[in-house]
């Protein structure tokens, strides 16, 4: 059994997939085939902004038109690769100095799954596709879009503690 105090001790960076994690995953397309908006959870935000005071937040997509713009109002490092999302988290760990023992990944698809073979604590909502609930170290019981930060924060917050209290 995996021993999260051991690990989340280690933690500096966590780096998570937007789109099924921050969203349901849903795409809304108009009738000219583009995609006017993405829904996401404000309570999530919540979580990450009381995360970023312990950890370095980051985010990785292979969708650039909204998430770009979005992350990048918000102050929040944002990486985009539409072909291979382990050659950017290879220049994420590079980038930030950290190695695969001092992440977190969040995934939820298939273009996740490289990402997760690579980083030895993993985490995923519940409505992730076979391959990566297989690789995850813990299966979250809640579906993207509906806070998968706020559990993310509930399961860190021993941690936070500890780093408060010295």
């Amino acid at each position: 059994m995996l021993d999260l105090d051991t690990v989340f001790f280690k933690t500096k960076l966590i780096v998570s997939e937007v789109d099924g994690i921050l969203t349901s995953g849903h795409i809304y397309v108009d009738e000219l085939g583009n995609i006017p908006f993405k829904m996401f959870n404000t309570k999530d935000f919540e979580a990450i902004n009381l995360l970023k005071k312990y950890f370095k937040i980051i985010f990785l997509s292979s969708d650039n038109k909204i998430n770009y713009n979005f992350f990048r109002r918000l102050n929040i490092p944002f990486f985009y690769n539409n072909k291979n999302k382990k050659s950017e988290l290879i220049q994420i760990l590079n980038k930030y100095q950290v190695t695969p023992e001092e992440i977190i990944y969040i995934g939820s698809t298939y273009s996740d799954v490289l990402c997760m073979q690579m980083i030895p604590l993993s985490f995923c909502p519940e409505m992730s596709v076979y391959e990566v609930m297989n690789l995850a170290s813990m299966v979250i019981s809640i579906c993207g879009g509906d806070g998968v930060f706020i559990e993310i924060y509930n399961l860190l917050k021993k941690e936070i503690n500890k780093r408060i209290s010295g």
